[in-house]
């Protein structure tokens, strides 16, 4: 029957065919695919900025003005992939947005596609099978996240399919060792880098082969090796100067784009294993787990095979490893999977967005998993670390018919695999960039959702426009927030798109995420008017905000906070703590208005700076200012707002309201004084402080050496003016050095450095010097008006 089935698999393969042809007519079926569904997917956040790096340098190259350049730091991305598209709108003339940006996702797509292509030729290259060359290139396709970023994302994309064109012409290098295919492969080389840092891994790998071949060499071949070294690096480093304008300065610059790159000072907060973490602190395993919990199972199986037989190759024969070229480019494939992720878990590289700035990882991948595959079909039952082969019979470790069963196997197997992660690609479209495995848990519903970060690009915001317009086929739309994703619907249905402030919207479109976003700031939970799930996890809702529903929701919001939240500052608006969030409440609103001039500051300073993201390290504080008319809820003349707070320990919040560039109030908030006075408050109300030992506008009272103000009610003024305190030792001598002339020591303070309000109660401590005391004397003052209140009182002990 084996016999039957092999000759037909051979004869369906139309070996007479070039496997070029082959692999072509597989991709031209990927591409048929492709124009399907281009006009499925919305747009990601980052697609305008990236068309806008693209004219930005376009301008400085005719106009060498530098001005658009600088903006944002466009100066240093790469437009090795850009720019073409950007000739491409031009040269068809398109003006319509939707025209623009379709045009984009599907030439990034067919460029995705060409990377399948080169995937194939070399993996047909390494394995010297046509099965297992085209199964890589699936697997390299069909990775369901990667597909949908092939449409929409030019910048991880381009670079994950210049990497296999470039592996390619490392390996063709390699094998003819010409000076012309060393040229080739530098130029590849060279605009690998221009599209990422990361593509600097290269070229020391390719030295070090060249070096292994100049140490075998005859003295005659020598001149050649290092002449065709010469080349490659030379057509390295001009490619990569010649095609970035901002370095034709000063190649200098080179080095600072790369700095800066690899440690990108994004704020973004990422949602992974159920934490949240900033994108300089997430954990050492996040690429690793994300890696593996997105990935189909089938290729993660090949790809760990072929990972441990180029491994076992090496340390089993490690002079043949270094005298093959073949092994050893497997070994550089290796490098080029693990030393990446090696390099961002050493360096600390900033992270965000799941895996996407490492999705060049997944073609280098896809060539171990053909070195897997090829592992497993080569698998004879005899000796070597197959022992368990030499206890079966002859007839049986050497039979043909078992050979081909066990190749039958392993093609069964990655074919199902294939067929699996189709499957599961054509039940998520057009959410196939949600894809999780069977590591994670896919069936409870919102288990993913509050573990990792799902929709971060909202991709699904067209599916939510075009449910809106369908329900409302006649109606302008009022809608919060500013969306990119309308510029890729038809011109007709842009038009009924008003983008407005929150309390103008009638409907707020929100990725369902469980984490502050620089772009999206999460309002307490609310019914959705529409959703849309994966997994059973929501991944993006539409709220009405102009609904009954949506009052009643903040109604019982803003009363929960009210009763249960911990006051910490009472001014304009009254300022809560509850549920890991700030809330601002403010039962008497000004109205919102058009004009956006009601800013809102926030300012927060950790009690370890090591914990703030890169971009607030130099201010020392992180700033999340925000807008109140686009992130408050109004109703009934109040209105509520929800600020998440970051995980790390805080120390200090500093917050008010500017109007047209005035200040109108502030609240300094020092929460590890508000804990100790809160501590203090708590144990005079239970009677451990025992009477006061002095009264005036304040009362004082002194335990374990600490003295503590308290003022109840705390009236708006009772905290402003300055404190003084003079401390009077028994022993003149006791005084520090510099206080010695005045008799008394010198502890003035303000309220905000050492007290808090306390439930309306004005608290505040203040630690006594250690030596014996003989009198206090304390009050406050404002300067140029003198003293407020004073009191003295004598301190036995």
């Amino acid at each position: 029957m084996l016999s039957q089935i092999f000759p037909l698999i051979r004869l369906t393969l139309l070996r007479h065919i070039p496997f070029w042809a082959q692999a072509l007519a597989v991709c031209a079926l990927f591409a048929i695919a492709g124009f399907a569904v281009v006009d499925d997917y919305g747009m990601a956040w980052d697609e305008l900025d990236q068309r806008r790096i693209a004219n930005a340098n376009a301008d400085y190259i005719a106009t060498d003005s530098a001005d658009r350049l600088y903006h944002r730091d466009y100066r240093y991305y790469g437009i090795a992939f850009e720019m073409p598209l950007l000739l491409a709108e031009r040269a068809l003339g398109l003006q319509d947005g939707r025209q623009i940006y379709l045009m984009r996702h599907l030439i990034t797509h067919l460029f995705f596609i060409a990377g399948g292509f080169m995937c194939a030729m070399l993996a047909y290259r390494m394995v010297g099978s046509r099965l297992i060359a085209l199964l890589a290139m699936s697997l390299f396709l069909l990775h369901p996240r990667l597909y949908v970023h092939s449409f929409v994302n030019t910048k991880d994309i381009p670079f994950a399919v210049m990497l296999v064109v470039a592996l390619y012409l490392i390996h063709r290098a390699f094998r003819r060792d010409t000076l012309g295919a060393f040229l080739l492969c530098g130029i590849g080389v060279g605009l690998t880098i221009d599209l990422r840092p990361f593509g600097l891994m290269l070229p020391p790998l390719i030295l070090a082969m060249r070096a292994l071949d100049l140490l075998q060499a005859g003295r005659a071949e020598r001149k050649r090796i290092l002449a065709s070294a010469g080349i490659f690096l030379a057509a390295t480093l001009a490619i990569a100067y010649i095609i970035h304008p901002y370095y034709w300065e000063s190649p200098l610059r080179f080095i600072e784009g790369v700095r800066l790159m690899s440690q990108h000072p994004a704020i973004v907060e990422n949602l992974f294993m159920g934490k949240i973490y900033l994108p300089d602190a997430v954990p050492w395993n996040f690429i690793p787990v994300w890696f593996a919990i997105t990935a189909p199972p089938v290729a993660l199986l090949l790809g760990a095979i072929g990972c441990a037989a180029i491994f076992w190759q090496g340390i089993s024969h490690p002079l043949r490893a270094l005298r093959d070229r073949e092994i050893r480019f497997r070994v550089l494939l290796l490098g080029c999977f693990a030393l990446p992720v090696v390099a961002v878990i050493a360096l600390q590289s900033n992270l965000y967005n799941g895996w996407r700035h490492m999705y060049f990882l997944w073609a280098p991948f896809c060539l171990l998993a053909a070195v897997g595959l090829r592992t497993i079909t080569n698998i004879r039952m005899g000796g070597g670390i197959w022992k368990v082969g030499e206890r079966l019979p002859g007839w049986i470790r050497g039979g043909r018919r078992l050979h081909m069963a066990r190749r039958a196997l392993a093609y069964g197997l990655a074919g199902a695999g294939l067929i699996t992660t189709l499957t599961a690609m054509a039940a998520l479209h057009p959410y196939e960039y949600v894809y999780f495995n069977a590591l994670t848990d896919t069936k409870t519903p919102g288990a993913l959702a509050k573990r990792y970060d799902m929709d971060y690009w909202f991709l699904a915001e067209r599916q939510l426009l075009e449910r809106l317009l369908a329900l409302y086929p006649h109606d302008t739309l009022r809608v919060y927030p500013q969306s990119y994703t309308a510029r890729i619907l038809s011109s007709n249905d842009g038009k009924r798109i008003a983008f407005t402030p929150l309390h103008e919207a009638d409907f707020y479109l929100h990725p369902r995420i469980t984490r502050l976003s620089f772009r999206r700031r999460p309002l307490p939970d609310l019914p959705a008017f529409h959703d849309i799930q994966a997994y059973g996890s929501s991944i993006g809702h539409i709220i009405a905000p102009n609904t009954a529903a949506y009052r009643n929701a903040h109604r019982a919001a803003y009363s929960d906070v009210e009763s249960n939240g911990t006051p910490l500052a009472r001014s304009a608006f009254d300022i809560y703590a509850y549920d890991g969030a700030l809330y601002y409440l403010n039962a008497d609103c000004p109205p919102p208005m058009s004009d956006d001039n009601f800013q809102i500051f926030l300012h927060i300073t950790p009690a370890d700076l090591a914990d703030l993201p890169t971009a607030g390290r130099e201010r020392g504080f992180e700033n999340r200012d925000f807008d109140l008319n686009n992130h408050a809820a109004f109703f009934d003349g109040k209105c509520i707002h929800r600020q998440p707070l970051p995980d790390y320990p805080i120390e200090r919040i500093a917050t008010g309201v500017y109007m047209k560039g005035e200040l109108i109030w502030r609240a300094d908030i020092n929460l590890a004084v508000r804990a100790a006075a809160s501590v203090v408050y708590n144990g005079i109300l239970a009677g451990d402080y025992g009477k006061p030992v002095a009264q005036s506008r304040f009362d004082l009272y002194v335990r374990d050496n600490i003295l503590t103000y308290l003022k109840a009610p705390c009236a708006e003024g009772d905290a402003d003016a300055r404190f003084f305190l003079h401390i009077t030792p028994v022993d003149p001598a006791d005084l520090p050095v510099v206080w010695r002339e005045y008799g008394f020591e010198n502890l003035d303070f303000h309220f905000a450095d050492h007290g808090a309000d306390i439930v309306g109660k004005c608290v505040a401590t203040r630690e006594l010097p250690g030596y014996p005391i003989e009198r206090i004397r304390t009050g406050q003052f404002v300067g140029g008006e003198g003293r407020v209140w004073g009191v003295e009182f004598p301190v036995s002990r």
